[in-house]
């Protein structure tokens, strides 16, 4: 079923954006703030004990409501597969939020990532999120795993390693990974299932920010052969909003204007190259790097498509119910996958969902009291606090067809 599908089935994490979401909900939570209304039950008795349970029954009913609304704009939505015939390709992208190994690096700040350090990051702690992610990743693509998978905020191919070859069955999966110039030492990666798709190469393409800007990460371009058709695949992880969505966006601007030269360059030696662009963009996919600058825009069915790259997550981001991302109680599509005009064509990857899957099972969410609204539930909240979680990010996914 589309949940956009919708399936019901911390950073520049990025961030420090990230880290700023340590909310209210998360002080309370854990008691450094006790609620105003546990104060007035315990000092007024039963009416308010019955205010209390009718302000719940209120906020029931007003969820409940959401929902309606977001079934309503589903069933508006045309979501219908096309190209049903052909074989699926299944295609993902998971933001796996700081996945360090508790191993100090001396080239990389990763201090605070070892047992000594101030997340007390301990191998039994990694071990549980590489189970957390495995568990996760497997039941993608109707529990068959995703056939490719872009990943931001790895440590190194060393983490890859391990989540492959020990937590997700071993040797169905190929790395592709390159450590890119950000101090943090989170890279972006790729794994790819070594039964569908031949690794033909890859290349990383640095974001020229300037001079005075610390560098972020690089795009992640990756060449994939299958029946003698070629599949590019560019993995993102475009600079954090920390210090301001405003302030930030030209940043975000150049990691555009770097992406739209590798796909044009790409488009200019083939007009019909199958691209695949995934990545936790942070900026949605109404915001001007990407719906400007990129052209990353909605595939209108049947009519002329003007855009450089269509956007799957568009249609997904006009639900506000649910996004990859929960900031200050607002749902963000941050984490999106696009695809070139090559789709459209009959040869080699080709045009399936029209638009890409949130994918959020229940245990991918925080169901504490304080998180009404359920966002993905967070390896630390508060900075510091280990409460074992999988990501603050959900990881989406597009199925596509695939003709030889």
């Amino acid at each position: 079923m589309h949940s956009w599908r919708l399936h019901a089935a911390n950073k520049e994490t990025d961030s420090e954006l990230h880290e700023e979401v340590s909310s209210l909900d998360d002080q309370d939570r854990f008691g450094s703030k006790t609620p105003n209304f546990c104060i007035i039950m315990n000092s007024s008795g039963f009416h308010y004990h019955m205010v209390i349970l009718l302000g719940l029954c209120v906020v029931t009913f007003l969820l409940a409501a959401c929902q309606t609304a977001e079934q309503r704009m589903m069933e508006n939505e045309d979501l219908s597969p096309v190209n049903v015939d052909a074989e699926i390709l299944t295609i993902g992208f998971y933001n796996v939020e700081n996945l360090f190994d508790p191993i100090d690096d001396p080239k990389t700040a990763d201090d605070d990532f070892m047992p000594t350090g101030k997340m007390k990051w301990t191998s039994e702690r990694f071990d549980t999120k590489l189970e957390n992610l495995a568990r996760a990743i497997r039941l993608i693509n109707d529990n068959n795993g995703p056939d490719i998978l872009g990943l931001c905020e790895v440590e190194n191919r060393f983490v890859l390693e391990r989540l492959t070859n020990e937590f997700l069955p071993e040797g169905i999966y190929g790395i592709v990974h390159t450590d890119s110039p950000d101090g943090r030492g989170i890279d972006v990666a790729l794994i790819y299932r070594k039964s569908m798709m031949l690794y033909k190469g890859m290349k990383l393409h640095k974001v020229p920010l300037p001079s005075v800007e610390r560098p972020t990460r690089g795009i992640l371009e990756v060449t994939l052969e299958k029946g003698g058709k070629f599949l590019t695949v560019l993995v993102n992880h475009w600079p954090s909003r920390s210090g301001g969505k405003v302030q930030t966006e030209p940043k975000r601007v150049i990691a555009a204007t770097t992406a739209a030269s590798v796909i044009d360059s790409l488009t200019s030696h083939n007009p019909n190259a199958d691209i695949v662009m995934i990545g936790d963009f942070n900026d949605e996919p109404s915001d001007a790097s990407i719906r400007e600058r990129l052209r990353g825009l909605e595939y209108p069915d049947g009519q002329e498509f003007d855009g450089r790259m269509i956007n799957l997550a568009v249609r997904p981001s006009r639900v506000d119910t649910i996004g990859s991302y929960l900031y200050r109680d607002s749902w963000l599509v941050l984490d999106q996958i696009m695809v070139s005009p090559g789709v459209l064509d009959e040869n080699g990857l080709i045009l399936r969902d029209r638009a890409m899957t949130i994918f959020h099972p229940e245990f991918l969410r925080d169901y504490h009291p304080s998180q009404p609204l359920n966002p993905p539930r967070r390896t630390f909240v508060r900075g510091t606090l280990y409460i074992g979680g999988t990501s603050d990010h959900f990881p989406v996914f597009a199925r596509f067809g695939w003709r030889e």
